[in-house]
C-alpha cells in the first residue's frame, strides 16, 4: 500500500500564478528579437549587414596593423612579399629560361608583363585563402554572438583590398621604371580594382563554407592556387602559338584568373580596352557574388557548431 504525502502551500495572501496569455509568439510582440539560430529574410539579412558595416572595417584594419608589426620592416611586408615573388619569377623566366625570346611569346618586355601579372593575380589569391579561414578562425565569436556570418569573409575582402591599393602605386613605379609610358586607361585602375574585389568576396565566401565543412581543404588550397596561377596566364600568355587548340584557348580566356589578369595589362601596359575580355571579368564577378552569397547563407545557421 503505498502512501502519498501533501505539504500544504503556505498561504501568503496572493493569487496563484497565472501563466501569461501572449498573443502569439516573442517576436510578434518584439519584432527586433529574433531567435538564436534563426534565418533572416534576405531584406532584414543584408540590412543587419549593413548596421554592422562597421565590424568589416575595423576588424580587418586591426589585423592588418597589428601583421608584422614585431618586424624591423612591419607593414612594407605587405609590398616586399609579391615584390619578392615577382623577383623569383623574373630571375628563373626572364632571366634564367629567357623566356621574353622564345617562340610564340610575343611579348615586348617581360618584367611589366610580369609584375602586373603577379601582383594582380597576388589580389586574389591572397583574399581567398584569408577567407577560407574566416569562420575557423572566429570560431568564438560565431558561437557567443548572434550575427550575419557574411560579415567575416566581407572583412577578409575588405582587408586584402587596402592591402593592395598599397601594391597600386608599386605597380605603376614600377612598370614606369621599365619604361611603359602612362597612359588614360591607367584611370581604369578604380573599376578593375572593383570588379576584382567583387570577385574576390564571392570565392571568399564560398570558400569560408567549404572550409567550414572541410577542414582538409585548407591543405589542399595553395595546391589548387597554384594551379589556377599557371593557367591564368600569368607568366606565359595565352595565344594561338603557344595553346594551338582552339577550345583550350577559349577556355583558359573563359578562366576568371586570366580576365582580371588580362584587363589589368591591357590598361597599365598597352593602353587598350577590351570589352570582351571586360564582360568576362564582370560576369564573373556578378556571378561569384550571387552564387558565392547564397552557398555560404544556406550554412548560417551550421556556423555556431564549429
Amino acid at each position: 500500500m503505498s502512501s502519498s504525502i501533501h505539504h500544504p502551500r503556505p498561504e501568503t495572501g496572493l493569487p496563484p500564478p497565472q501563466p501569461l496569455d501572449l498573443p502569439g509568439p516573442p517576436e510578434a510582440l518584439w519584432p527586433e528579437l529574433q531567435r538564436v539560430g534563426s534565418k533572416l529574410p534576405l531584406r532584414e539579412y543584408l540590412r543587419e549587414i549593413w548596421r554592422r558595416r562597421e565590424f568589416a572595417v575595423t576588424v580587418p584594419m586591426s589585423e592588418l596593423r597589428a601583421n608584422n608589426q614585431d618586424t624591423a620592416l612591419g607593414q612594407l611586408w605587405h609590398l616586399l612579399n609579391p615584390l619578392m615573388l615577382v623577383g623569383v619569377y623574373y630571375l628563373v623566366f626572364g632571366v634564367i629560361l629567357q623566356v621574353e625570346t622564345r617562340r610564340g611569346m610575343d611579348v615586348d618586355d617581360y618584367l611589366p608583363f610580369l609584375i602586373v601579372g603577379v601582383l594582380t593575380f597576388n589580389f586574389t589569391r591572397s583574399s581567398v585563402r584569408t577567407g577560407a579561414k574566416m569562420i575557423v578562425k572566429n570560431r568564438k565569436l560565431v558561437q557567443s554572438i548572434n550575427f550575419p556570418r557574411a560579415i567575416l569573409p566581407a572583412s577578409a575582402m575588405v582587408s586584402e583590398t587596402v592591402a593592395h591599393f598599397f601594391a597600386i602605386p608599386v605597380i605603376f613605379v614600377l612598370i614606369l621604371l621599365t619604361g611603359v609610358r602612362p597612359s588614360a586607361t591607367w584611370l581604369l585602375v578604380v573599376p578593375i580594382v572593383i570588379v576584382q574585389a567583387f570577385l574576390n568576396l564571392g570565392l571568399c565566401m564560398a570558400m569560408a563554407r567549404i572550409s567550414f565543412h572541410f577542414r582538409d581543404v585548407e591543405n589542399v588550397m595553395p595546391f589548387l592556387l597554384r594551379v589556377w596561377f599557371y593557367i591564368s596566364g600569368v607568366l606565359f600568355p595565352i595565344n594561338p602559338v603557344l595553346i594551338p587548340q582552339p577550345f583550350l584557348r577559349n577556355l583558359l580566356e573563359f578562366n576568371p584568373g586570366f580576365a582580371v589578369v588580362q584587363i589589368s595589362r591591357d590598361a597599365f601596359l598597352d593602353g587598350t580596352f577590351d570589352p570582351r575580355m571586360w564582360a568576362i571579368a564582370s560576369g564573373w564577378a556578378v556571378f561569384a557574388v550571387i552564387v558565392g552569397f547564397w552557398f555560404f547563407r544556406r550554412a548560417e545557421s551550421e556556423y555556431g557548431r564549429v
